[in-house]
């Protein structure tokens, strides 16, 4: 078991653990425990410690402190207690141990935990509560030495904290902080962290000034607080007395190049390049006058990062001999400047990483072909050949069109080839050798290299790389190297006439036809139709691809239009935006028609009304298409613009009803109805005419969304919605049936199947979270009506709106009903996976269908939320008893009675009889030894333990006995804590046991 030295009553306690109080009694055990070499918890989790004690727990003690009168003077509005400030005052003396290095604090404490530390800082040195960034404003010119300190500290932290959040990559993750030894873990959501980082943005120009300002200060002389400055209080301390005189003295220069590169790597972000050159140049200049046999007292700057910041802002860096790698970066840099002999010597000391001469190779070759930059004749063969001596000697795979190039080159390819390997020859190694002889033997039998093999041969140098075998294979391709070839082979040209081939008109059809099927360029597209125009087609545009479909309303205009290239045009362009469509590749769908619509509205006078139309259409497919995107990105609607939208969609919707208009196709309608019921427009959609069945369900819906924001919930709804989810689902009725309250007959087969249809396409492509609340909880309560059971009722919010019973129940299918509900409850998770009632919703549906196991993971995430991550207490609002039970009956039925024994505790009136049961149940478990011991380190009621000792000596199950005495003896040694400890306590091992069901059944 896991030992908090931290928090009492909690563990069995070592003689020597120190727990946290223990600090305030006795000043000098602190000094001792960070004197450790390895002290467990460490300075930054005593700093945790101390601040989340300081700021959660309820303070018992009335005694205040005053401040002392004898510097800035206070404001009057703060008293602080005697614990928290001596709290405080602890957490400063381990920074100051710390000797106040920010790469240590922002790298192991949380930022809402260093802003806290700052603002104490400033409230002992200052005699002032501040709320950072806000901080008055002081004249450094005559401050306090303690003061200017932290003012600096401040500043510096300032600009970090910014450079911090915009380099870091996992930030949420990284403010997950675990204090060893203890249970609980400091958790900073990401919204807090960004909202710190927002109000510290406004401030930066204060921060830059003022460390400027400090630079120019002259008889500035910096000192530090040590550990020994802060006086802890005792119990008749009546104000906060330090000890400035202990603060220490540092090197003026020391203390200015820190701040210099500070500044430097500010501006760096934000690519001010010339203050961060300006600034490093100067941190360099002090940081060359430093002893480095003398270890500095306030500059943290590491020589590394400081010549990478030289290099970066074009800094000349003296006497630093550059390795191959940055030799090959700065010719890259300087027009490849000196390259071959970078790459000459790599090949003998072979430290370049191959990718960055492969990345070399590729960007000359780029460069010649789009003539970027003019470079040497031979440069790029010359490159080519040296990575091939590298890749030969280092043993690898060669890819590439290497021995293609070399005879492409003629002799030149082959002079070069054995200059890059002249270089290396006398400095290569045996093994090397052997590799280099190896490959010039493979090049002998297969390339088919003219010259390679007598220029081998006949070379000492290289010949001496073979034995007597190899030389005779070198010595046969060298004599069929010399036989001459008639010269009837080597030309073509016999005398006989060349005649040109004539292309077909078909295959010219046949390869602008698949250009335009490959092309999704407008521009291509445009200029290959104007090809084909003039070409004899043997079949219609519309037949080149078959994948080429439209909307029936789509072609059918498309098709009426006279035949020609802006029929063919519009054709092609509708279908490629849906081809694009289907590849989630929104955008470029967009363009496409845009482009349509562009070329349409030229059209528009010369065309009559049938060009109207069609644009008409082109239009409404760009507003589906754009909805398709919206819907895609949510959560994310900033990808859109969604005012447009919305007005786009309204004026859809209105063309609908004028009758003497246009009318959009089925599915822009229903998008469009979908769309603003999820952009929250409730108020138009319940003004519209219900003569279509998803017009009639959404607004149905807004109407009780409206109704849920302005009476919470607290009144019953119209019954609409409800009445058309009975149509849609429930028995075929006939035509005799009462039209529903929008006075459409709803009661004939056809109907309730469209309906039924309508609804199911509605609910898949809901979005807004009330909207999604609403229909949750009517299919919620539906399923219980007609399951009929009340433990097996679900559980979700707003059931009580909806009616109590249907008529004729038995007909409804609620398979297909709880079916729809899962797929909804899904896909809401989705999109938001941290709604707690939607999570305890599908933790009961899988309880009702009796998947034990994902009820309890979703009841777990549940729990896990309502209680970030099991740092607060578990509120009865979301998470009540009805949840306890379902997850012990889980556990029952999983067999983990154990685990379900440990769960009766969490009821608000601890279940002994089902407690008894379970644990009387567990006749053989399967857990292992230390999760057994885990299990029983949970239990906190005496009762439960009492049973468990009975029965472990009843069974003869001496360990378990033994683990259940030791547990309830922890229990009585802690009995003397008063109740808040107690509670903590329990609190902890809830914690403790929930996190250890999560890594069973969620992670």
């Amino acid at each position: 078991m896991d030992v908090d030295l931290l928090r009492p009553g909690t563990v069995p306690i070592s003689p020597d653990t120190i727990l946290w109080f223990e600090f305030l009694l006795n000043p000098s055990l602190l000094q001792k425990h960070l004197s450790k070499s390895f002290p467990d918890p460490s300075p930054t989790d005593l700093i945790i410690k101390f601040m989340t004690i300081n700021s959660d727990q309820k303070e018992t003690e009335p005694k205040t402190i005053d401040v002392e009168s004898n510097d800035v003077k206070s404001n009057g509005t703060n008293k602080w207690t005697h614990r928290n400030l001596a709290l405080k005052i602890l957490s400063l003396k381990v920074a100051a141990y710390l000797k106040w290095d920010l790469d240590v604090l922002e790298k192991k404490l949380p930022l809402p935990i260093q802003l806290t530390l700052l603002q104490d800082l400033f409230y002992i040195t200052a005699d002032v509560a501040v709320e950072i960034p806000t901080i008055p404003e002081f004249f450094m010119e005559t401050a306090s030495d303690q003061l200017l300190f932290t003012l600096v500290l401040y500043y510096r932290w300032h600009l970090r904290a910014i450079i911090c959040r915009a380099l870091s990559n996992k930030q949420p993750k990284q403010q997950l902080l675990h204090i060893p030894g203890t249970q609980e873990s400091t958790y900073v959501p990401p919204g807090i962290v960004d909202d710190i980082i927002r109000k510290l943005e406004t401030h930066i120009p204060n921060s830059v000034s003022a460390l400027n300002d400090i630079l120019q200060m002259i008889d500035i002389k910096p000192k530090v607080l040590s550990f020994d400055t802060f006086q802890m209080l005792t119990e008749d301390s009546t104000e906060i007395k330090q000890n400035w005189e202990n603060m220490y003295l540092v090197n003026i220069d020391e203390f200015k190049c820190q701040i210099h590169y500070d500044l430097a790597m500010f501006h760096l972000l934000r690519e001010d390049y010339q203050e961060a050159k300006r600034h490093i140049k100067q941190a360099k200049e002090l940081y060359s006058n430093f002893n480095p046999a003398e270890k500095l007292m306030y500059c943290k700057v590491q020589k590394e990062f400081l010549d990478g910041c030289c290099l970066a802002c074009e800094v000349p860096l003296e006497e630093v001999t550059l390795s191959l790698t940055q030799r090959l970066h700065a010719s890259i840099k300087d027009q490849y400047t000196n390259i071959l002999q970078i790459l000459q010597a790599d090949n003998i000391f072979r430290e370049i990483p191959q990718v960055y001469r492969d990345n070399l190779e590729l960007d000359v070759q780029g460069g010649l072909v789009n003539r970027k930059f003019v470079v040497a004749r031979d440069l790029l063969l010359q490159i080519e050949c040296l990575n091939l001596v590298r890749k030969i000697l280092d043993d690898s795979i060669i890819l590439g069109d290497y021995i293609t190039e070399i005879k492409a080159a003629g002799t030149k390819g082959l002079d070069v080839l054995f200059w890059a390997l002249d270089n290396v020859l006398d400095k290569a190694t045996i093994m090397d050798k052997k590799r280099i002889s190896r490959y010039f033997l493979y090049l002998v039998n297969t390339a088919d290299i003219e010259g390679l093999a007598s220029k081998l041969f006949n070379n000492s140098s290289y010949a001496s790389l073979f034995d007597e075998a190899e030389l005779t294979i070198l010595q046969q391709a060298t004599i069929s190297d010399e036989v001459e070839i008639p010269d009837l082979l080597l030309h073509n040209d016999w005398g006989i006439p060349s005649v040109s081939f004539i292309q077909k008109a078909r295959i010219e059809v046949f390869e602008l036809e698949q250009k335009l099927i490959e092309s999704y360029d407008s521009h291509v597209i445009h200029e290959t139709l104007i090809l084909l125009d003039g070409k004899h087609r043997m079949k219609p545009l519309y037949h080149v691809n078959g994948c080429w479909e439209l909307p029936i309303p789509l072609q059918s205009v498309v098709m009426t239009l006279p035949r020609g290239f802006l029929q063919d045009y519009s054709y092609v362009l509708l279908a490629k935006s849906r081809e694009l469509v289907t590849s989630k590749n929104f955008d470029g769908a967009i363009e496409l028609l845009k482009v349509l619509d562009k070329e349409l509205q030229e059209h528009v006078k010369s065309g009559g009304s049938l060009i109207f139309k069609l644009c008409k259409l082109v239009s409404w497919e760009c507003l589906l298409v754009e909805i398709w995107k919206c819907f895609q990105a949510w959560p994310t609607t900033s990808v859109c613009d969604v005012q447009s939208m919305i007005v786009r969609s309204k004026q859809c919707l209105g063309a609908l009803q004028a009758s003497d208009q246009l009318i959009p196709r089925q599915e822009v309608i229903e998008y469009c109805t979908v769309f603003l019921l999820n952009i929250a427009e409730w108020e138009y959609l319940t003004s519209l005419e219900k003569r279509w069945n998803y017009t009639e369900f959404a607004a149905a819906i807004s109407s009780v969304c409206q109704d849920i924001v302005k009476y919470k919930g607290t009144r019953k709804f119209p019954r609409d919605a409800w009445d058309m989810i009975l149509t849609a689902f429930g028995p075929t009725r006939d035509q005799s049936q009462k039209r529903s309250s929008s006075g459409s007959n709803s009661g004939s087969s056809s109907s309730s199947r469209d309906v039924a249809a309508s609804i199911a396409l509605t609910l898949t492509r809901l979005r807004e979270p009330m909207v999604l609340t609403v229909v949750i909880s009517l299919l919620a309560r539906l399923r219980n009506i007609l399951r009929d059971e009340s433990s097996l009722e679900l559980h979700t919010q707003y059931l009580s709106l909806w009616p109590a019973g249907v008529p004729n129940a038995n007909s409804y299918n609620i398979r297909h009903i709880g079916e729809l509900l899962f797929q909804l409850l899904t896909q809401a998770l989705k999109y938001y996976p941290c709604n707690v009632p939607w999570l305890r919703l599908m933790g009961d549906l899988n309880f009702v269908l009796n998947y034990y196991e994902s009820a309890m993971r979703y009841y777990l995430e549940a729990i896990m939320i309502a209680s970030d991550l099991f740092s607060q207490p578990i509120p009865r609002t979301q998470i009540d008893d009805l949840v306890y039970r379902r997850m012990i009956k889980c556990c029952a039925h999983l067999q983990c009675y154990t685990q379900a024994a440990v769960l009766c505790q969490f009821l608000e009136e601890v279940d002994y009889s089902l407690a008894f049961k379970m644990a009387a149940s567990d006749q053989k478990s399967c857990v292992a030894a230390d999760a057994m011991d885990a299990y029983y380190h949970c239990i906190w009621d005496t009762t439960i333990l009492e049973y468990l000792i009975q029965l472990h000596t009843k069974r003869g199950e001496h360990h378990r006995k033994q683990l259940a005495i030791k547990v309830i003896g922890l229990l009585e040694l802690n009995s003397n804590n008063n109740e808040e400890i107690q509670r903590e306590a329990a609190n902890i091992r809830k914690a403790k046991f929930l996190r250890a069901l999560a890594k069973q059944y969620v992670y």
